[in-house]
């Protein structure tokens, strides 16, 4: 029965996380086309300082808060668990509101002696309330999952993304004729109602569902009791979060790094304010969102990597162990690589048929080879923490973050070079990052990769599908435009990578994997 109940709620939250981030990807492209590339670089300029906010304040919370709880329940120890609630709820509040006022208050020096883009300064005020009302709805969703109900996270996830877009997009809309500035501002707002909306959801639950209420509102004992309770029950939150806390840091830091050095690089390499925020735009609004929309299947697989390898390690079932590792490289192979072969052969038709900016190809096209090894990052980050090793992706991916400083400050420079610069910088990251990763599990497990089984077929059956694609889009322009010829390709590119693959036999080798 409890096992049956953790897969069902791990079947709600990767169902919810997979909407959430279909959402979060695709209303990036028609926010591109209302503020442009410029008001894309100011949104995207909000965003890591928020991240690395929520990392710190909010990102292990929700674990944190289910285990305790899941431990007071099992000794039924109702007050403890009202107790926990509460003491986390007071504590991340002050925590989470603090950084709230801190990140207003410093918008206006974040966005001029930091990014050195004084317009960014709206933005970031904009967003800085999402930081107290994402913490709360972190310990409510932690509370819930302390009973093993995984349904109002959830649901609170899929809400807040909808209001979330909603606001987005028309506060974009409705804000565009004052100001670009203005605009911007007004669709980073959107994480600030989804977040509430999220949070009012949560909280109308816990006062209206009396199944959730199981800790009565007995007496806590003594003050002095109380106030030693709630010491300690601060401490072991801190204690559970900061290793996941750390881990969230990492991404969210990277993209601090663009945001700070890609724009006044560009600048220094002679570009206007103006045009820095362009290609800065292009680069994260616009070629990175494409670069994330393969790793919606991989950031699932990770998630059910951890368990399963955890599983097997514990019952010392290596050779089961080793195949789960090689036929989750392979699916991760299988979907990143024709995802990035097709992102080179039409990055300039995509993104302008998705964004109405061509020159955002450009970017895109270096970009592209990032799907394959993020998508290869995230899986082996999966594995390793399967297997116990929760800090080992965390310094591989600080020190591809490392690697992609030094590009990024070397490269986006240079006038000949520029924005590709930055774009190379998070290719050779994530590169990095997913070999080293990749080291670690060949040496804990004595495992190695077969090459021609996951790489080889793949890359053959992208190379014929690449080749296919691009005749296809040459041709199909003369007749029907750019716009439905990249349709018309894509699709004609699908059908060639799927029916080479069948022709290799790889469904068939992939299936007998998985029974075995």
């Amino acid at each position: 029965m409890k096992t049956h109940s953790f897969l069902k709620g791990a079947a709600i939250l990767a169902l919810a996380g997979l909407i959430s981030k279909v959402l979060g990807a695709l209303y990036r492209i028609p926010l591109f086309r209302v503020v442009g590339s410029e008001g894309m670089g100011l949104y995207q300029m909000a965003y890591p300082i928020y991240t690395i906010l929520l990392a710190i304040s909010s990102a292990g919370i929700p674990v944190a808060v289910s285990k305790i709880i899941s431990e007071n329940m099992a000794r039924r120890n109702f007050p403890g668990v009202r107790r926990t609630f509460t003491v986390s709820l007071v504590f991340i509040g002050l925590l989470s509101g603090f950084q709230a006022i801190m990140l207003y208050k410093s918008a206006g020096y974040l966005a001029a002696d930091v990014f050195h883009v004084p317009a960014a300064a709206h933005s970031i005020r904009a967003i800085a309330p999402a930081v107290f009302f994402v913490g709360l709805m972190s310990v409510f969703r932690g509370y819930f999952q302390g009973f093993q109900e995984m349904s109002p996270t959830a649901l609170s996830q899929v809400l807040e993304q909808f209001i979330r877009v909603g606001t987005v997009l028309t506060g974009a809309y409705i804000f565009l004729p004052i100001g670009i500035e203005y605009a911007s501002a007004a669709a980073t707002f959107g994480a600030v109602t989804g977040a509430a909306g999220g949070l009012l959801f949560l909280a109308g639950l816990y006062f209206i569902r009396p199944y959730f209420k199981m800790a009565p509102s007995g007496s806590y004992g003594s003050s002095n009791g109380y106030v030693r309770s709630a010491l300690f029950i601060v401490f072991r939150l801190i204690l559970l979060a900061l290793p996941i806390s750390l881990g969230g840091l990492v991404l969210p830091l990277m993209q601090t790094l663009d945001a700070v050095t890609v724009p006044g690089r560009l600048q220094l390499a002679g570009y206007t304010v103006s045009r820095s925020s362009q290609l800065y735009g292009q680069l994260t609004g616009a070629a990175i969102t494409l670069i994330n929309l393969p790793t919606v299947l991989t950031v699932s697989l990770a998630s059910s990597l951890v368990p399963a390898v955890s599983r097997g390690l514990e019952r010392r079932s290596f050779g089961e162990v080793k195949r789960q590792i090689g036929t989750s490289l392979e699916i991760t192979l299988l979907v990143c690589i024709p995802a990035a072969a097709g992102l080179i052969v039409l990055a300039r038709p995509i993104t302008n048929l998705l964004f109405r900016c061509p020159e955002a190809g450009l970017p895109l096209a270096v970009l592209a080879p990032a799907a394959v090894f993020l998508g290869l990052h995230q899986t082996t980050t999966g594995i390793l923490q399967g297997m116990g090793k929760t800090f080992v992706p965390v310094i591989n991916l600080a020190l591809g973050a490392v690697i992609k400083l030094i590009l990024n400050y070397t490269l986006t420079a240079s006038p000949q070079i520029g924005i590709i610069g930055a774009a190379a910088g998070t290719v050779a990251g994530f590169l990095i990052s997913s070999y080293l990763n990749y080291i670690h599990i060949r040496s804990f497990l004595g495992w190695t990769v077969d090459y021609r089984k996951i790489l080889l077929k793949p890359v053959f059956a992208a190379t014929i599908m690449a080749v296919g694609v691009y005749f296809t889009y040459a041709q199909s322009t003369i007749i029907m435009g750019s716009d439905w010829a990249t349709v018309t390709a894509v699709l004609t590119g699908a059908i060639i990578y799927f029916s080479a693959l069948c022709c290799m036999g790889i469904f068939g080798q992939i299936g007998i994997t998985i029974k075995k």
